[in-house]
């Protein structure tokens, strides 16, 4: 009897853990695209608005991946890069499913699977992806980018930091 209870509870921690990382999937992605859906409801295409003085809200049009880079791959462009990122984020689920992660290593996978869902909901159902985050300083100016990228961004950050930590962790408790 004690081992049927001690299933159950496994059961439904496994199933509560399961619901805490979709709804957190869900909360991000949901972020990002009312976001965009604000932005472009507010703005034309390469309008900006001044925020602070190295910050604008200022909306553009990706169709390529990351930072515009490929940009000119036309529909098929589109449709291979839809193709993979899809196949990335099944990835993702599945290590999320099936593996045993500490809280960094899953939070870090939760971030980038919920940029890369983001990202992929514009460019399937828009065909490009809308960016509007925009950093400069004096002359220098960053990409434009969302919240979805964002995401992403602080998960690796996030994904780094822990294999770091590992790694610390696993030489200092070597003994000479």
């Amino acid at each position: 009897m004690k081992m049927l209870w001690g299933m159950v509870k496994l059961e439904f921690l496994h199933k509560y853990n399961f619901m805490k990382k979709f709804f957190f999937i869900a909360a991000l992605v949901f972020i990002d695209q009312i976001s965009k859906y604000q932005v472009i409801q507010k703005f034309s295409i390469g309008e900006s608005l001044n925020l602070l003085p190295i910050l604008d809200i200022y909306l553009i049009l990706n169709t390529g991946v990351a930072f515009s880079l490929f940009d000119d791959g036309g529909s098929s462009g589109r449709w291979l890069l839809v193709f993979l990122v899809f196949l990335v984020c099944l990835y993702l689920i599945y290590i999320l499913l099936t593996e045993s992660l500490n809280n960094l290593e899953s939070t870090a996978l939760i971030m980038i699977l919920s940029g890369g869902l983001g990202n992929l909901i514009d460019r399937s159902f828009r065909g490009h992806v809308i960016d509007f985050i925009h950093f400069y300083y004096d002359t220098y100016s960053f990409y434009i980018f969302n919240f979805a990228d964002t995401f992403i961004t602080i998960g690796v950050i996030i994904y780094i930091l822990d294999i770091a930590i590992q790694k610390f962790r696993a030489n200092g408790n070597k003994t000479s």
